[in-house]
């Protein structure tokens, strides 16, 4: 029987740190495993559209447009003050009357007095106010269609990156089952070769053929791990989530658009065309502010309060109203130049109107272009990987009956890789192509969020 010393015995302090270790150690293994977010591309662009970080800097743009409305809007609003204090004065009348008074200085005091009350100020009229929070109201709007325009383009790199996700998702399936074929294919010669129909060349050709595919398959995994590493990168995930994609690389049922009726829902639904006419009207505001400066201004004060010697006698209730014109007659040319200024900020806005809109005209044609072949491209590479298909099975009956080697099998291994590539490559330029056309039309957020 086995004697255990007092050395091995386990003491309360080993057993705690070995349990401490154990769970350590669980937690390590755990933590180290891979979190899994399936995701559908609707999905994806929901959380995109929440948790990327262009959009919260566009909600803060836009909730400081709001302040600087209301900021512009105070100037057009009454302001009413509290006051109140209390003095310690000792005058010298001779100083108010401006001549002395026989037999030395009138001096009055010292005596104290205090007032306290409200005052308040408001402007009646004055049109150069009013422009300028006109023109705060449009550059806030103007805001809003930036902040569209941010998640326009969250959405439309999202878009694309799900898609390209997609078509690396679809590369591997196919580069998965060209393996097999190709193991099957392999395992086909090695039994030709064993029942002495094959030769060890067919044999060979078949071995490189699927390490071809391997190697095929290796590519494909690399472009699906990176399309997935940004699409995670647009979504703000963490680094230990790997996402898995639930769509399928499909056409889109989307609805077919003309030039003309394209180009017409661009011009009304792009948000940077929004953008800048808003932009515009608030020049136009601004100018209109600047002349409005030449114009007479009317304002109404008052203030009414109680006031009295202190601490000799009772306060008195007092009031005063005051309505008061200003009439500007020189400014120093700040006028002419805030004139010029809004000017000059038109004509800007104007010519980058011009170059949005051809913009929009050359998306559109570019879009509806490749719309177009991408169409036509899948209908074509369906069909030949479907005949490639066919002549891949022919060439593997004649193998397998004897009657050639394997060099027509392997020829018609590549030639439907090449057609299966094709096939999905054309998919992904359809589903694209879609997308641009989305984009152009500004509607992005309709068609593939709502």
């Amino acid at each position: 029987m086995h004697h255990y010393s007092s050395e091995d015995q386990p003491t309360p302090r080993k057993a705690w740190l070995l349990g401490v270790a154990v769970l350590a150690s669980a937690l390590c293994v755990s933590g180290s495993e891979p979190r899994t977010l399936p995701l559908t591309l609707k999905q994806a662009l929901e959380r995109a559209l929440d948790q990327n970080p262009q959009v919260h800097r566009a909600v803060l743009a836009l909730a400081q447009g709001q302040e600087d409305t209301r900021a512009a809007q105070a100037a057009l609003l009454p302001t009413v003050d509290a006051f109140g204090f209390i003095q310690r004065n000792k005058v010298n009348l001779d100083t108010f009357l401006g001549a002395p008074s026989r037999g030395g200085p009138l001096v009055v005091g010292p005596y104290g007095w205090g007032e306290v009350g409200l005052e308040g100020r408001t402007t009646l009229f004055d049109m150069s106010i009013w422009n300028r929070w006109r023109a705060a109201r449009q550059l806030e709007t103007a805001i809003q269609a930036q902040s569209r325009t941010v998640r326009e383009g969250i959405t439309a790199l999202t878009v694309g990156q799900y898609l390209r996700a997609l078509r690396g998702s679809e590369s591997v399936k196919a580069a998965q089952s060209r393996i097999e074929l190709a193991q099957a294919l392999e395992k086909l010669a090695e039994d030709q070769q064993t029942h002495g129909v094959g030769t060890k060349l067919d044999t060979l050709r078949a071995q490189v053929q699927l390490q071809n595919e391997r190697q095929r398959l290796i590519q494909a995994q690399t472009q699906l791990k990176t399309s997935l590493f940004g699409l995670a990168k647009i979504l703000d995930l963490e680094p230990d989530i790997a996402i898995e994609l639930k769509d399928q690389l499909a056409a889109p049922d989307l609805p077919q658009f003309t030039f003309q009726q394209a180009y017409a829902n661009g011009l009304g639904g792009r948000p940077e065309l929004a953008a800048l006419e808003a932009q515009r009207k608030a020049a136009e505001s601004m100018r209109s502010a600047a002349l409005s400066a030449r114009l007479p201004s009317v304002t109404l004060s008052g203030k009414f309060s109680s006031a009295g010697l202190y601490p000799s006698e009772p306060w008195v209730p007092i009031y005063q109203v005051t309505l008061g014109i200003r009439v500007p007659l020189f400014t120093g040319g700040l006028v002419n130049a805030r004139i010029a200024k809004a000017k000059a900020e038109l004509a800007k806005i104007q010519e980058d109107r011009r170059e949005m809109e051809s913009m929009v005209s050359l998306e559109v044609q570019t879009a509806q272009a490749e719309l177009d072949a991408a169409r036509s491209e899948v209908e074509v590479a369906t069909q030949t990987t479907d005949l490639a298909s066919e002549v891949l099975l022919q060439a593997r009956h004649r193998f397998e009956a004897g009657v050639s080697n394997n060099i027509e099998v392997i020829n018609a291994q590549d030639e439907l890789a090449k057609a299966s590539d094709s096939q999905i490559n054309a998919l992904y330029r359809l589903c694209q192509a879609q997308a641009d056309l989305a984009k152009a039309m500004g509607q992005m957020e309709t068609y593939f969020v709502r």
